[in-house]
Order: structure tokens, then C-alpha cells, then sequence
């Protein structure tokens, strides 16, 4: 989110807040940083996906392991 400010003389304004953009948020914590010069966002997301990935399950794996 972003909003103009108004400091001067004894009042203090905020202008219309505004989304900068949106985010698929990934992980517990903090989901972004700033760049050291404030002009870049470092967002961590979760990929788009269409199609989840496939889950592989193997029974008895054990028998495989005396081959």
C-alpha cells in the first residue's frame, strides 16, 4: 500500500491509499524486503500453478532395497 503525506506545519495529512500490486504470499514471516535504495520490493511468492504436482506413493519399498 501507498499513500501521500502531508507533514507540514502541526497537522499531519495522509492522501488516498492506494495497492501497489498483489501477491500469492509464501511461508510464515515477513514476505517481502525492500532494496537498500527503497526502489525495489523483494516479494517471496508461490508459483502459479494450473495444475497441482503429482504425488508418487510407493508401497513396500522395502522389497526393493534386497534386489
Amino acid at each position: 500500500m501507498a499513500a501521500s503525506v502531508n507533514g507540514k506545519g502541526s497537522s499531519f495529512e495522509v492522501g488516498e491509499v492506494k495497492q501497489l500490486f498483489q501477491i500469492r504470499r509464501g511461508g510464515p514471516g515477513w514476505p517481502y524486503d525492500v532494496t537498500a535504495d527503497g526502489q525495489r520490493f523483494l516479494v517471496n511468492t508461490l508459483p502459479e500453478q494450473a495444475v497441482p504436482a503429482p504425488i508418487t506413493v510407493v508401497m513396500n519399498w522395502t522389497a526393493g532395497l534386497r534386489r
